[in-house]
């Protein structure tokens, strides 16, 4: 099944549910939203984490188009499939880059090809921002310019590289599922880290436990579960690593480490 809320756009009753009736054969019903004009759906998109859009070309007042330039200039990393009764406008769709075209009654085996294609989309890793949940509202984050995520006394915070910080309504759990297309790591049950931003892992104190350098200098730890997978993690990255003994100096202390290098 598709993860993620899917926006049907259709003024007209009719089409709308036979093309629900078909939405429901790939998603569950609670995951579809639907919008009778331009207007109702951006007030959707504006303020729900939507996935997907199917957008019906021909409507009475803004057309499906309207709403595709809207997706391209404020949502680009929405996906959206044109729908339409008419074959005549496939030449005018080329101006944009929908998932798919679909004539309606939309036919299951068809529709079947497009979540297909959007199986294909969702394997790639995605670039530019999403939308994460602060209070009752979404707003846009860019993943590569956060530093980590974290839970601290019940509360979630996304830290960013330039030092700014978000507080989010959003589990960690919502947030691991939303950023491990981005590259980042649950690398402990408070902790999810951009991978590629790993300088080195190491043992903590006494040995006991493991941490994770990052480029920024923060030190994050890592779970004894979460190290293993961590490294192989890194290791598909193409770095290479040796493991060699180090010392570090904590006021009087001088504590000997066990750390993993990069070559």
């Amino acid at each position: 099944m598709f993860q993620g809320l899917v926006l049907l756009v259709d003024d007209e009753p009719i089409a709308a549910e036979d093309s629900m009736a078909a939405l429901k054969q790939f998603v569950r019903p609670e995951q579809i939203l639907y919008a009778s004009s331009a207007d109702e759906a951006i007030r959707l998109l504006d303020s729900r984490p939507v996935a997907l859009v199917f957008l019906d070309i021909e409507m009475s007042e803004e057309s499906g188009f309207f709403i595709a330039a809207y997706l391209d200039d404020h949502w680009p990393d929405v996906p959206y499939v044109f729908l339409t009764g008419h074959a005549d406008f496939a030449l005018e769709s080329y101006d944009y880059e929908p998932v798919d075209y679909l004539i309606k009654p939309v036919d299951l085996s068809r529709l079947a090809r497009t979540f297909e294609r959007l199986e294909d989309r969702r394997e790639q890793r995605p670039s530019g921002k999403v939308a994460v949940r602060f209070g009752q509202e979404y707003d846009l984050v860019d993943p590569q310019k956060i530093a980590y995520i974290c839970k601290e006394k019940r509360k979630i915070w996304i830290r960013m590289e330039d030092g700014s910080e978000y507080q989010t309504t959003s589990s960690l759990e919502e947030l691991e599922k939303i950023f491990e297309d981005y590259g980042f790591f649950r690398c402990h049950q408070s902790f999810l880290i951009p991978i590629a931003d790993v300088e080195r892992v190491s043992t903590g104190r006494f040995g006991q436990t493991y941490e994770a350098t990052l480029q920024n200098g923060t030190v994050i730890p890592v779970s004894r579960g979460k190290y293993g997978l961590l490294r192989e993690k890194l290791e598909t990255l193409g770095i290479p690593f040796v493991r060699g003994t180090a010392f570090f100096r904590t006021g009087r202390e001088t504590i000997r480490k066990n750390i993993i290098y990069e070559t």
